[in-house]
This record gives C-alpha cells, sequence and structure tokens, in this order.
C-alpha cells in the first residue's frame, strides 16, 4: 500500500465481509449506497470487515459516522496494532463512552481510554484514528481525545469481535451510517 490514502468504501463493498457469527447472527441490514455505508441496526450487533489491502504497522484511518438509531455504540472499529487487535468504541455503554477494548485486559470503560461524549441522533462527526510509532491517537472533529503510548501495553478483542479482525466496523444494537473512511499507510 502506497503511503497516500485509500478509499475503503470505493467501489462499495468490493473486499468487505459482512459478520454473521455470534452476536452477528441476527445483524441488521447492510447496504452501501452513493457513498455511504449503512449498518443497520442488529439484535445485538451488525458488523463487516475489510479483507482488501492491508496496512503496514503505521497508519491513520479517517472517516465519518453518525448514529441513525438505538443508543449504543454507532462505530467499533476493530484495528491491527503490534502483533495483535483492538476496538475503538465511540458511544458505547448506554451512549456516550468513548475508549479501546481492550487494553491489558480492560475493556473501552474501565481504562486509561476512557472518556464520555454526548453524542446527537443523526449528526455527522469526523473521526480520525493513527497508531504511529509511538502512540494511538483519536480524534472528533479535530478534538484529540486519545493519545495512549502504546509501548506499555496488551491489546486484545473480545472473542465476539474476532470475526472483525484485521480491520472492521461494527455496532451494538444501533443503526449508523459511515462515509469518506480512508486508510493511509504511515510506515517508511
Amino acid at each position: 500500500m502506497a503511503n497516500e490514502a485509500i478509499d475503503l468504501l470505493q467501489p462499495g463493498l468490493r473486499g468487505w465481509l459482512i459478520a454473521d457469527r455470534f452476536d452477528f447472527a441476527e445483524r441488521g441490514e447492510i447496504a452501501f449506497d452513493s457513498g455511504t455505508l449503512s449498518i443497520g441496526k442488529g439484535r445485538p450487533a451488525s458488523g463487516l470487515s475489510y479483507r482488501g489491502p492491508q496496512p503496514g504497522d503505521y497508519y491513520r484511518i479517517s472517516w465519518e459516522a453518525r448514529r441513525t438509531a438505538g443508543s449504543d455504540f454507532f462505530c467499533g472499529l476493530t484495528f491491527p496494532i503490534r502483533g495483535s487487535h483492538a476496538t475503538l468504541i465511540v458511544g458505547g455503554w448506554g451512549g456516550g463512552v468513548i475508549g479501546i477494548s481492550n487494553i491489558d485486559n480492560m475493556s473501552a470503560v474501565e481504562n486509561p481510554t476512557t472518556e464520555y461524549r454526548e453524542f446527537e441522533l443523526n449528526r455527522w462527526y469526523r473521526f480520525e484514528m493513527e497508531v504511529n510509532k509511538t502512540a494511538v491517537l483519536f480524534a472528533i472533529d479535530g478534538d484529540r481525545v486519545i493519545d495512549l503510548d502504546h509501548d506499555e501495553h496488551k491489546y486484545s478483542v473480545w472473542w465476539e469481535q474476532e470475526q472483525m479482525a484485521p480491520i472492521g466496523l461494527a455496532t451494538w444494537d444501533t443503526a449508523s451510517e459511515i462515509r469518506k473512511l480512508t486508510l493511509a499507510n504511515l510506515d517508511g
């Protein structure tokens, strides 16, 4: 993958695999139209994983997302880190928790990345997550929310989320829309 950003949603859902096991067995409808990915409300989860070109060790993922129904996480982004995976949760635990699951076996609601923010229904938010040589960074609408030295920690995902690896998007009892999803390699 070159250092320039690639659009993970073009052309459509090519390269994506819809999750269908465990908590994803009763997923909501997943569709792509006019540049927007719609993830329907599952019982309890809906999601898909990207199987196309993957980043190196250091990369940036940028996207816009909004909750369209429900009251839990509307964006769970599973991502590779230090030979493992973790999931960035946006809007979890009843609607407002932001954090990374799992760090040192602690979920997003109980580790050093835990933050709380209100998210309005149907409002688009701009997200940017970066895994660089020293840290995991996450910003919402340009406001840095997470700045974590990644070398000091062990990362993992919940067993139900393993099917989201290497890069995946999921919701929990919530529907959402995603657009402008890009991946840029920072290696080299």
